[in-house]
């Protein structure tokens, strides 16, 4: 192919009958190179198969066929509750071999069964943190689920999107770690009557108004950084005025200038 360009060029297709390439006078130099589109539907990649854990995507340890592993024997476990599919398929997935994935127990015995493997109830270290408890179905599954610990003294609920836990007590509970929720007051927290040490970083609390009600607790320790309240003027002096018992906050010791505060005349003694 050949069309001419003026009097001394030209183009000529390459090997490739979508590539063009223009040279100029009698050198064979190439000057320009311009491609055209190609459709590329007749080369349609298909579609890759399903990884070998797929069949697991909502399956939670209790669920698992001959299982005997506690609760109370895991570090973190998942627990998030999966879609109305699940026990569509629950009784007839099978693994890589022909074999269920799943225990046959059915009925209100299932119940119990999966009650008993839980074991909540005689946890003393608990970790639930990144649940992805993107739907309310889910929310309320894991509500259920905290009220049930009852002798955890070490709870960690870490990444949850919980925005309060106002119908939840913690009994036993000393260290309880809250980080990156949605709380946004005091008062939304679960009641600790044992509670020594609180992480409630990277929250939404922006007032500490209700501050005086953690006051019940002996807590030694308390977090709040990056929550819009910690950048605010006096505010180690403030939370240490309403707590007074309190040894450290965000990780530091209570200083002497912590200490250094009085509230403006005419106010309550927190403000926010």
């Amino acid at each position: 192919m050949s069309d001419q360009l003026d009097d001394n060029s030209s183009v000529h297709s390459s090997e490739d009958d979508n590539a063009y390439v223009a040279v100029s006078g009698n050198n064979a130099v190439p000057v320009v190179t311009i491609s055209t589109h190609k459709d590329q539907s007749e080369h349609k990649v298909a579609p890759l198969p399903p990884p070998p854990g797929h069949r697991y995507r909502y399956t939670t340890w209790y669920d698992l066929r001959s299982n005997k592993v506690k609760g109370t024997e895991l570090r973190n476990p998942r627990v998030r509750k999966g879609p109305e599919i699940k026990e569509m398929i629950f009784y007839t997935l099978t693994d890589e071999r022909g074999r269920p994935i799943h225990h046959d127990v059915k009925g209100t015995k299932r119940m119990v069964y999966e009650k008993k493997i839980e074991d909540w109830e005689n946890c003393k270290d608990v970790n639930l943190s990144y649940q992805e408890l993107g739907h309310d179905y889910q929310m309320e599954n894991f509500l259920r689920i905290l009220k049930r610990i009852m002798r955890a003294e070490r709870i960690q609920l870490v990444d949850n999107e919980i925005k309060q836990l106002l119908k939840i007590s913690f009994p036993r509970c000393r260290e309880l770690n809250l980080r990156q929720n949605f709380f946004s007051k005091f008062k939304d927290l679960p009641k600790c009557p044992a509670l020594e040490v609180l992480i409630l970083s990277d929250n939404s609390i922006t007032s500490l108004d209700d501050l005086h009600l953690l006051s019940a607790y002996p807590l030694r320790s308390l977090d709040l950084r990056r929550n819009p309240i910690s950048f605010t003027p006096n505010y180690r002096q403030r939370v240490f005025y309403v707590l007074p018992k309190l040894k450290e906050l965000d990780g530091v010791p209570q200083l002497s200038s912590d200490l250094d505060y009085e509230p403006p005349v005419g106010s309550t003694c927190v403000i926010s």
